[in-house]
């Protein structure tokens, strides 16, 4: 199934412009959301959101969207400061 996936996906990054740019954001998403380093903060994620008191459906999908919007943060700010000092080295 992943490789269906990832094969469709590559794809797209040899169609018309724009649809390799839509395949770039999506191979994007995906490593991302595959990579080992984040797929072992699930547990974590779970095990702070199930500790919590009083959790309602809604109060659970906001904490676990703060977390994860946290960490995509993170990784774009990396991302940018590691984009300019390889300029500037």
């Amino acid at each position: 199934m992943l490789e269906t996936l990832f094969t469709w996906v590559t794809g797209l990054l040899y169609g018309h412009p724009l649809v390799g740019l839509f395949g770039a954001f999506v191979w994007g998403i995906l490593s991302i959301l595959l990579s080992p380093c984040h797929l072992a903060s699930i547990p974590l994620i779970v095990g702070f959101v199930s500790r919590q008191e009083k959790l309602t459906t809604r109060r659970a999908l906001r904490i676990s969207l703060a977390i994860a919007l946290g960490i995509l943060a993170t990784i774009g700010v990396i991302r940018v400061l590691t984009s300019l000092l390889g300029r500037l080295l």
